[in-house]
């Protein structure tokens, strides 16, 4: 089985389309620093089912898509898909070729895709474990996990030797089966209690049956107590719902009269479209008022008029005046008449200045028409111009004048008189409206008096039609507990009922023999049906707590043969990978030994040891019970521990290795793991960086024997390591923080270099 293909979109700085083909047994990914080529890695363990952020170098799934850079925009999403040749059909599937996918939103929504078909995380899981690929990505090893399998504790150690042997279906296989079981004893105990709490149930059914002849005679008596009980009870309801109704007719008759006299006192003259008298005493006010304020509006233009009239007279009198003294005066040289005709504007535009103003100007204006006058008076010598006959005229507009005073006189005293008629109508309309709205307020509050009294009626009859029903419930209840003939009760007709306390007291005796009746159980063929019903149903428990056994002893007997396959495949897997394990060591070190061993952790103390009162902490996995101590009930399972003998060093446990020399022993196992059962691929992150050339040489030997039987992606800076590789890719990124593919096959380079 190949690994095809890998393709990376959205996912964390491959913000476009990436495709990584894989025709070569080797392939190398290089790149600088920061570039996005451990971002590959993360890819391939992430599509695989990698649900730790932590391993993938985030906080939430929000953080694998690209998040954007200055000249591209973030992305909402990202996939990533990994293609496999399966031309043999090592994959239990009916295709060719396998395309896994995996894609996440940013609302950290994750999606898994086979071939194109939605699938779960667990039908991921299970199909990879055919093939090797468990969720301990022993077969990924990112960028500073180079030591991770000599760092994890003894039982993840096993759990990643099971996922490299190809075990990871038999243990899910087995947790199935043991979910399984579990649950089926769970049922075995729920039968079980079941079964025995309908015993005392069985037993009490006889019971009831031998209380038959009991309950026909309680069924007697509370009949009897029925019907009595029905007949006051109903006698009782027809005469509360006749008092109720006779307290409802008066008030019910005084409020409707009183509706009616609102509603026609709201009419005036009987005609139907007429308005409310209110509103029409209303309009009519204001038609009133709107009449007042237009003939105080004329009497002021009248005044006005008036005054004007009054001005022009006491001009045209003095002029009259001073012409009568010119003329008695006589001789002297003449006024010309057009100088008189501008003495005379002149003086009645001081006389009009002082007149429309207060005492000032009046004052100023006539110290004015005095200084015209002594001006005037000078060329009093002068023979006037002005014809007698001006006289006449003077005198005949006098007495128009005069006339249109008069008139203007008689015409205020009569707006006078309509101004005090409409006072007075005024103020009798106001009088009218003031005794409507106190009728009016009158008939409101005795009828929300009446209303009052018929609300507290309506709560009566309430009261009554609950009661009528609480009464009919009772029948219906009667009815099915004792029978329909229970109902034949006749209703007294006049005569006086039992008092409310007696008619309680039958009451409280009905509950006490309705109780009794129901504790005696079910009467007669009811007893025995329910009996027969609860035998079959204990019958049907026995029968299933039968079938529930044998399938938890098949359970048990398949637990038993998945422990024994997974402990045999394991042991003869340790052996596999020992050999191979001393094989890649010695290659590593020139000599030597290392040795996987099988060890079972001893019980954990329930109470830690103490030194001077401090709590000692105890290794989880391989921890020592104190003598004398108290060991837990449980055991855990056994796990691996890895032993080392560098040659020609004194060194016999990993925490003294250092840093190369852990990573060479890491490898080491790696690559034991992958020969006995070869995953599809292994990704090595960097794990070359702690190595020097000579190393560095061993290690690209190992490679190339590694590569026969499994595909290998590298991503390293280590020219000899790129060297052993037939397809090398290289990663870039530009100014806008996307990473870019470059690629060179070196087999088809080579055809060109010849």
């Amino acid at each position: 089985m190949r690994l095809k293909r890998l393709e990376l979109s959205g996912f964390k700085s491959f913000a476009k389309t990436a495709r990584l083909e894989f025709p070569a047994p080797i392939s190398a990914i290089v790149g600088p620093n920061g570039s996005g080529k451990s971002n590959v890695a993360e890819g391939m363990r992430w599509v695989l089912g990698e649900q730790s952020m932590k391993s993938l170098r985030g906080k939430k799934g929000e953080d694998l898509i690209f998040s954007g850079s200055q000249t591209a925009p973030r992305l909402g999403k990202a996939s990533v898909a990994l293609v496999f040749d399966n031309k043999d059909k090592i994959l239990p599937v009916d295709f060719d070729e396998v395309k896994i996918t995996r894609k996440v939103y940013r609302d950290g929504a994750n999606e898994y895709f086979l071939n194109n078909t939605q699938v779960r995380l667990k039908d991921v899981i299970e199909l990879l474990g055919n093939i090797g690929l468990g969720a301990s990505s022993h077969h990924i090893i990112s960028q500073g996990e180079a030591d991770r399998i000599l760092n994890a504790s003894i039982k993840e150690r096993r759990q990643m030797i099971e996922d490299a042997l190809g075990l990871k279906v038999y243990q899910l296989k087995k947790v199935e089966s043991e979910r399984k079981l579990e649950k089926t004893e769970e049922n075995i105990k729920q039968v079980e209690a079941l079964k025995k709490e309908i015993q005392p149930h069985l037993r009490f059914l006889k019971k009831q049956v031998e209380k038959a002849n009991e309950a026909l005679q309680l069924k007697d008596e509370l009949k009897k107590i029925y019907r009595e009980y029905f007949a006051q009870e109903g006698y009782w309801i027809r005469r509360e719902t006749e008092r109720i109704a006779g307290e409802k007719k008066e008030p019910e008759d005084q409020l409707g009269r009183i509706e009616k006299e609102l509603s026609a006192a709201q009419i005036e003259n009987g005609g139907g479209g007429a308005p409310p008298a209110g509103e029409k005493i209303a309009k009519e006010l204001e038609d009133l008022r709107r009449n007042m304020r237009a003939s105080g509006e004329a009497l002021a233009e009248l005044r006005s008029k008036r005054n004007s009239f009054e001005r022009e007279l006491g001009r045209f009198e003095g002029m009259i005046e001073m012409e009568e003294n010119r003329i008695k005066k006589g001789g002297g040289e003449a006024v010309p008449a057009a100088r008189v005709r501008k003495f005379a504007g002149e003086l009645t535009e001081r006389i009009d200045a002082g007149l429309s103003g207060g005492a000032e100007e009046m004052k100023i204006a006539l110290e004015g028409a005095k200084i015209l006058l002594d001006d005037f008076s000078a060329s009093a010598g002068f023979k006037a111009e002005i014809p007698s006959s001006e006289l006449d005229n003077l005198k005949n507009k006098k007495g128009e004048i005069f006339a249109l005073l008069e008139k203007a006189n008689e015409e205020e005293k009569i707006l006078a008189e309509r101004r005090r008629e409409l006072a007075n109508a005024i103020d009798d309309r106001e009088k009218e409206a003031r005794s409507l709205e106190r009728e009016k307020y009158e008939m409101t509050a005795r009828m929300r008096e009446l209303k009052g009294i018929l609300s507290n009626i309506r709560v009566q009859e309430d009261n009554i039609r609950l009661q009528k029903e609480e009464f009919e419930r009772e029948k219906l209840e009667a009815a099915a507990l004792i029978g329909e003939d229970v109902l034949n009760f006749t209703p007294p007709a006049d005569q006086e009922p039992f008092s409310r306390q007696e008619h309680e007291n039958d009451r409280r005796q009905i509950e006490r023999l309705k109780i009794r009746l129901e504790d005696s159980g079910a009467i007669g063929e009811e007893a025995l049906k329910e009996y027969e019903e609860v035998k079959n149903r204990d019958d049907f428990f026995e029968k299933e707590l039968g079938d529930l056994i044998r399938a938890s002893a098949s359970l048990k007997e398949l637990l038993k043969d998945l422990k024994d396959k997974i402990d045999l495949s394991f042991k003869e897997g340790i052996e596999k990978i020992n050999k191979e394990f001393q094989e890649f060591f010695i290659a590593m070190f020139g000599g030597g030994r290392a040795e996987l061993k099988v060890v079972a952790p001893r019980a954990r103390k329930k109470q830690a040891p103490t030194l001077n009162g401090i709590e000692i902490g105890v290794n989880d996995d391989l921890s020592l019970a104190a003598e004398g101590g108290e060991e837990e009930s449980a055991v855990a399972d056994e796990g691996v521990d890895v032993t080392v003998n560098l040659p020609k060093k004194r060194v016999n446990s990993l925490d003294m290795l250092s840093g190369g020399e852990r990573a060479l022993t890491s490898i080491a196992l790696l690559f034991a793991m992958s020969q006995v059962n070869p995953p599809p691929f292994l990704v090595l992150d960097e794990t070359d960086a702690a190595l020097d050339e000579a190393n560095s040489q061993r290690y690209g030997a190992m490679l190339q024997k590694l590569s026969e039987r499994t595909q290998l992606v590298l991503i390293t800076h280590n020219r000899e390591i790129m060297r052993q590789a037939g397809v090398l890719y290289g990663v870039t990124m530009g100014s806008d923080s996307i990473s870019k593919l470059l690629s060179i096959k070196f087999i088809e380079a080579e055809k060109y270099t010849v």
